[in-house]
């Protein structure tokens, strides 16, 4: 009972919603990227690591908007923090493709495995660096 109590206290935790609304975005944001990178790798042919390019970036957008609007409900001008988004996820995308690489290249995983782990290791860096700094209201500290 003590247990449910703390877990129940923890979502209600502004922190904790925001993490989980980041990780509902981020099903979505998967379920885009995933889409088009099979239907440019399996059906187009492209070469893996073109078509993962070109499927971040499509879901990159989608997840700009989601989160700005549904998860950090942030009304500031889109334009700065757009910039600061592609930036938080240039260093996610080499983050992340270097993962997914060395698992495919290197190490010989499945290519749709590596992409998933790649995902999971680059939420933690995504989630901190856009609820800190992109989406951070100018009204906020960073330490509120």
């Amino acid at each position: 009972m003590i247990q449910k109590l703390r877990i129940l206290r923890f979502l209600q935790h502004e922190l904790a919603k925001q993490f989980i609304k980041f990780c509902l975005v981020g099903i979505f944001n998967t379920i885009i990227d995933f889409s088009v990178y099979l239907f440019l790798s399996r059906v187009i042919n492209l070469y893996f690591l073109l078509a993962n390019l070109l499927s971040v970036l499509v879901a990159m957008t989608f997840s700009f908007f989601a989160n700005k609007y549904f998860t950090f409900q942030n009304l500031e001008k889109a334009k700065i923090q757009y910039l600061k988004f592609v930036l938080v996820n240039i260093v996610y995308f080499l983050i992340y493709n270097s993962i997914f690489w060395l698992m495919v290249e290197y190490y010989k995983f499945d290519d749709l495995l590596a992409k998933v782990i790649a995902i999971i290791i680059g939420l933690f860096w995504n989630f901190g660096a856009n609820r800190y700094w992109t989406f951070k209201s100018s009204s906020e500290s960073i330490f509120k």
